[in-house]
């Protein structure tokens, strides 16, 4: 915790800067009077002297404060006093910072269980035996799954984009999550669906959300969140994913990942390996060249198309149009403009972090609502935005909006009739 509180001093008229929270007690005289709370968790009380006559009162602040275990601040190198602890909401055992720090652990990818560890040991309050009293380290999620429920949105909303980016290209693709049930084969369950766009020519995680399917209802969905069109789009070659792309933007350019079409090409000729071995061990080294530019890609369709296998042949009639029309479209790279992104490549970096943490517990993600919410934390983590400061003081100001307590109750967010909705 940030700075010391505690142990009133006697009655003191000048060092209780606190205000009386009744409008017409407005100007009266405070003084600090008492504590509560359990030792090392104590906040203050105070009492209210009014100036119209009124009987003495004890209140306490709108966001109450809790000593801490230190004399001095150090992030102000000074003394504190007993008005100085760090910021609670009411009725709540943490203080804001420790909320803040459980939030960016999670945008991290910690899982909500070790980060309510982290939280109660750094708050001291870990549960006891009510037998025999000692320490039992318990690894429960729930507290953690609770204030991402309630606070994330919180946290998410300075940075929340209201358009998608006007210039540049929009990048799209999704990470698929499998779940094994019954001993069988693991079955996708839900989807993530990530957008990466440019902003002053950097990279950015414009969206994150998640769905129980890939159809072009749901990427439609995605897209029509937000505001506004980019000009260009980038995206897998999945006709739910185009088409949706061409029914909300339908003047973007439309540009297919070439890392996906090279990978498709590759995955089927290796099926057709069986029945025409040496023409694809011939053919299948020359893929990666072909796909650097259309002085390569010509000469490997007529290689391909005398070959004589119909089914690589009806590929590169239909697709492979596809692959020379982009060719044409993107020129030379001396030509291009900045930030014209030929695959979906650049999104790696933003997606692979969120897959890595998500695919452990993927089973036990099934209210989309609150993993949507962790979503957002994940996404201030990629665009570097999950300052633990900066969300204490985005938690206070929310707080005291909505006079100490939360505006959303905990685990609101509740699938109707138990039906998952993410699966």
């Amino acid at each position: 915790m940030l700075c010391a509180l505690m142990s009133s001093r006697g009655k003191s008229w000048s060092n209780a800067k606190a205000a009386c929270p009744r409008s017409e007690h407005a100007g009266s005289r405070v003084r600090f009077d008492g504590q509560y709370g359990a030792s090392g968790h104590r906040r203050q009380y105070y009492k209210c002297i009014p100036a119209n006559g009124d009987p003495p009162h004890r209140f306490t602040e709108v966001l109450p404060r809790e000593e801490s275990w230190a004399d001095a601040c150090e992030a102000r190198e000074r003394d504190v006093h007993v008005y100085e602890g760090p910021h609670a909401a009411r009725r709540y055992q943490f203080v804001a910072r420790g909320i803040a720090g459980a939030l960016k652990a999670v945008g991290a990818g910690s899982s909500y269980r070790q980060a309510a560890l982290v939280a109660r040991e750094r708050a001291q309050r870990m549960r006891t035996d009510p037998a025999s009293g000692e320490v039992r380290f318990t690894r429960h999620g729930s507290l953690v799954m609770d204030w991402v429920e309630v606070f994330a949105p919180v946290v998410f909303e300075p940075y929340r984009p209201s358009e998608w980016p006007a210039s540049g290209s929009l990048l799209l693709d999704d990470l698929p999550f499998s779940v094994r049930s019954g001993g069988g084969r693991p079955t996708i369950v839900f989807r993530v669906y990530c957008a990466m766009g440019y902003e002053n020519g950097r990279a950015k995680m414009w969206r994150m959300e998640a769905f129980p399917s890939k159809s072009q209802a749901d990427w439609q969905a995605f897209l029509g969140r937000l505001g506004g069109a980019p000009a260009r789009v980038v995206c897998d070659n999945d006709m739910g994913m185009t088409r949706a792309v061409g029914a909300v933007f339908p003047d973007a350019e439309l540009y297919l990942c070439e890392w996906h079409l090279r990978h498709a090409l590759e995955r089927l000729m290796k099926k057709l390996r069986t029945q025409h071995e040496a023409d694809i061990d011939l053919l299948l080294p020359q893929v990666e060249a072909a796909f650097t530019g259309a002085a390569f890609w010509g000469p490997f369709v007529e290689r391909a198309h005398a070959a004589g296998i119909t089914r690589l042949s009806d590929w590169l009639n239909s697709t492979g149009r596809i692959v020379e029309d982009q060719f044409r479209r993107r020129g030379l790279r001396s030509t291009r403009p900045a930030y014209t992104p030929l695959s979906t490549s650049p999104m790696d970096a933003f997606i692979h972090p969120v897959r890595d943490s998500i695919r452990p517990r993927a089973y036990g993600l099934k209210n989309r609502e609150r993993t949507n919410r962790m979503l957002m934390l994940m996404q201030l983590h990629a665009n570097r935005q999950d300052n633990e400061r900066t969300y204490v003081k985005h938690i206070r100001e929310a707080l005291q909006s909505s006079h100490g307590r939360p505006s959303v109750a905990r685990r609101a967010i509740v699938d109707a009739g138990h039906v998952a909705s993410l699966r």
